[in-house]
């Protein structure tokens, strides 16, 4: 049987080549091209990994192909995603934020073609708070990949060093895998940090349920979904505000903890004394974890499936 095809969804809204393949194989029908950009319109992996080897070399002449790379490199990203944009009949961002980025990255005069839709929380979690609050440990989390050109990990072993031994009844738990990991685990060992656990590639959910804080000091993100889930269970975030769109989510000392950058760098000691006084006063955490849950429900899987069911009528 055959089915007509309306709506093509692309999720790779930055490379030209499979938008260019679409366009090529729907030629002379009539379907719409939905475009979806997973990642703060500004930078990337690619981006970032000339970035770290500029900031890495001593040499000069490396230095200066490592320029030209760069300024190649974001040219030629720009172009990329001004094309994928004039070819979709709708370009979906995922914050509001991302919109000036986009107009400034690729030049594009007028956004008619954009739309923010945010990414869903897909976990199951409980409505009921008092009921969420009942499991809470003194439990601070880490989910995601552990790898150094985004996530840098290393700054959450930063953080810890500085609150392990102010708060015995603590712990800290790195849920997730990466090419990173047995270095942060040697890291650890030779601070001689010990209540550090290392859970590797695990359902985050578990850990979303007894955790009272989770941390993040991603260099660069689009709009990571593990801030919303945690918040779902209650899970205070304490997050580097790196990228825009998590001002998006977290409203400082009202819903979490965002330590912006000083410098352009990340301050370790500013996010332990932020934290530390959450860790301190229970009644104030409860109150922000209440805030959290509450600020999640605008990513629950109803609402962001409604967006879409707009966008496709």
């Amino acid at each position: 049987m055959k089915k007509k095809i309306d709506i093509v969804i692309n999720q790779w809204g930055l490379p030209y080549v499979p938008i260019y393949v679409l366009k090529k194989a729907s030629k002379g029908l009539s379907l719409k091209i939905f475009s979806v950009h997973h990642n703060s319109p500004k930078t990337n992996g690619r981006l970032k990994g000339i970035e770290i080897a500029m900031s890495e070399t001593n040499n000069k002449f490396c230095a200066l192909i490592l320029c030209m790379k760069k300024v190649l490199t974001y040219y030629v990203t720009s172009y990329s995603m001004w094309y994928v944009y004039q070819k979709s009949d709708k370009y979906i961002l995922l914050s509001d934020s991302y919109i000036r980025e986009f107009l400034s990255f690729t030049r594009v005069k007028k956004a008619t073609k954009l739309v923010v839709i945010t990414n869903p929380i897909t976990i199951p979690y409980i409505e009921e708070y008092e009921k969420i609050l009942s499991y809470k440990r003194k439990e601070i989390i880490y989910v995601g990949r552990i790898d150094y050109n985004q996530k840098r990990v290393y700054r959450v072993i930063e953080v810890w060093k500085l609150l392990e031994k102010k708060y015995p009844d603590w712990k800290l738990i790195i849920i997730g895998d990466g090419e990173e990991k047995s270095k942060l685990e040697e890291q650890s060992f030779q601070l001689g940090l010990k209540r550090i656990v290392f859970e590797g590639f695990k359902n985050p959910l578990e850990y979303y349920k007894y955790a009272s804080l989770l941390i993040l000091t991603s260099e660069y993100e689009g709009f990571p979904l593990v801030i919303p889930e945690g918040m779902a269970w209650g899970v205070v975030p304490c997050v580097y505000g790196s990228y825009s769109a998590v001002y998006d989510i977290v409203k400082d000392d009202v819903n979490g903890i965002i330590i912006e950058p000083q410098k352009d760098e990340f301050d370790a000691e500013n996010m332990a004394e932020r934290m530390s006084l959450l860790m301190c006063d229970n009644v104030r955490l409860k109150l922000m974890a209440k805030a959290a849950k509450q600020m999640s429900n605008q990513y629950s899987l109803d609402v962001v499936s409604d967006s879409w069911y707009k966008l496709f009528v």
